[in-house]
């Protein structure tokens, strides 16, 4: 049977792909994006990240943790590690988009900024799904599905780069960014947390309502992802080029039907 992760991934191969070989990447890669844009937009992740700290926070507070001396073996454990892992990621993030706004002169665009709608819709589905009267299967769900889409989506930029560039040559994007988001180091991290929501999962029925929640947090995702891109021109390219490419371009840790590669099998 294939894992829960791995279902999700077939279940909706288009959206997947339209979230996350957007037209944005490609100018981020190409040195062909706004400046505007890459403000704003960071501005927006910076405030992402913020939320991101508080939907963990509302995972970690969930968690059914043992009061005994093996507590570290169970799975809520590894789960709760993993959250304070990301914690740590996500402040890493933060001082990077800050630091590198300061050195580049943004700051006060990045910094002094409200949440868009795009925003707000990522943080209205980290509240609902991590709500108490939601499974927790759920909340995992989606923390698993918005990195997947972020590793997805800047190891495809990484793919439009130019790799003749010298360092001196490069962007902020280029040089800092893209790199950064498309590292083994977080591709790793994304693989663990996968191994985890399919071990959390490994007793849901598929169809049921557990499992029918999962595939609708999904959804939610890849709709907040590729909404959150802002719009660069070439949309309606890449609409085209999605209708042509289908499933067969969902190719960044994709995996097999029995979830081998995705975050391992149950």
């Amino acid at each position: 049977m294939p894992s829960l992760t791995s279902s999700l991934i077939h279940s909706l191969p288009l959206p997947l792909l339209t979230a996350t070989q957007h037209p944005f990447l490609t100018a981020a890669a190409q040195s062909t994006l706004p400046l505007p844009s890459l403000i704003a937009w960071l501005a927006q992740d910076r405030l992402y990240l913020l939320a991101y700290v508080n939907f963990l926070g509302t995972i970690l507070s969930r968690l059914p943790l043992s009061g005994g001396a093996d507590r570290e073996q169970s799975l809520e454990w590894r789960v709760a590690e993993l959250c304070i892992e990301a914690l740590e990621m996500a402040k890493r993030e933060l001082r990077l988009i800050e630091e590198t706004a300061r050195a580049e002169g943004w700051e006060g665009d990045v910094v002094d900024v409200r949440a868009g709608k795009e925003t707000r819709a990522y943080q209205d589905l980290f509240v609902g799904a991590a709500a108490p009267n939601r499974p927790l299967i759920v909340a995992l769900v989606a923390l698993w599905g918005t990195e997947e889409c972020y590793l997805r989506s800047w190891k495809y930029a990484a793919t439009k780069m130019d790799l003749s560039l010298k360092a001196k040559d490069k962007d902020v994007m280029q040089r800092v960014f893209i790199p950064n988001w498309s590292s083994g180091e977080f591709e790793a991290f994304v693989r663990r947390v996968g191994g985890l929501v399919n071990k959390f999962g490994a007793g849901l029925e598929e169809g049921g309502w557990e499992w029918e929640e999962c595939e609708e947090v999904w959804r939610q995702v890849l709709w907040a992802e590729k909404a959150f891109w802002p719009d660069v021109g070439g949309e309606e390219e890449g609409k085209k080029e999605s209708k042509k490419k289908g499933a067969k371009e969902v190719t960044f840790g994709e995996g097999s039907k029995n979830g081998s590669v995705d975050g391992g099998s149950k």
